[in-house]
């Protein structure tokens, strides 16, 4: 509901019928990982295995997209002056997409709440009567893709470590970090973060990032032994 509420207020001035703006990672990372939980949910429900379904869509919802996903892209949503228009058009279109699939996973299990997420935010877009007579979601196996999700994963992880490294400093989440030094031999991982710097860099409030390919003494990025940073506040 909050999630939706949120989404709702910025898509106000959201035309569905319009063209597919240009997706960035973190937007179409969230979009393959849907694919993959329409997969798995579809799956379970077809053996009733209803409290597998169940975990996935929870999982999904609360994690990938609430956790992750919302609060990389809300500088793109509040800020299109300096993000871009278009980088804000993918941000709306990725949320109206994902809530929509979201909300027809979940009808089964939660009904009423997705019925009136449904007439508030869709039912005048997709013209069905009710979530509940609404074609099941097919599974677009194009938009799953391995390599995106993995560069995703990462961002999400150095993302999720700074949120913790402003909690163990005692800074609010808003703090701004007037340098954060990424150290990695890795270059693959170096391009990836140096692709999603704006995401990066409007999620977290850092004001100069700098990635160094060299070895470091600093907080390592849990699950990427291999990335190390320093933020100084």
């Amino acid at each position: 509901w909050n999630a939706s509420r949120f989404a709702g207020m910025h898509l106000e001035d959201y035309d569905p019928t319009s063209k597919q703006p240009k997706l960035e990672l973190i937007d179409r990372w969230l979009l393959s990982k849907m694919e993959q939980v329409t997969k798995k949910v579809t799956e379970a429900l077809d053996s009733c295995q209803f409290n597998v379904a169940t975990d996935e869509i929870r999982k999904f919802t609360w994690h990938s997209f609430c956790d992750n996903y919302i609060e990389a892209v809300k500088h793109r949503l509040y800020q299109p002056e300096t993000y871009g228009e278009e980088k804000r058009k993918a941000a709306q279109y990725t949320l109206y997409t994902a809530i929509y699939r979201i909300i027809q996973m979940l009808s089964p299990i939660s009904p009423h709440i997705t019925e009136e997420l449904y007439q508030i935010m869709f039912a005048d877009d997709k013209k069905f009567d009710s979530v509940h007579v609404s074609l099941w979601p097919e599974i677009h196996e194009e938009l799953i893709d391995q390599e995106t999700e993995k560069s995703g994963d990462l961002i999400v992880a150095i993302m999720g470590e700074i949120r913790r490294d402003k909690a163990e400093n005692q800074k609010p989440l808003n703090a701004e970090i007037q340098k954060l030094t990424v150290y990695t031999e890795d270059k693959q991982a170096a391009e990836i973060l140096a692709n999603a710097e704006e995401d990066l860099v409007g999620t977290c409030k850092i004001l100069k990032l700098d990635i160094q390919s060299a070895k470091f003494q600093g907080k390592e990025v849990q699950g990427y032994p291999e990335l190390l940073f320093v933020a100084e506040y």
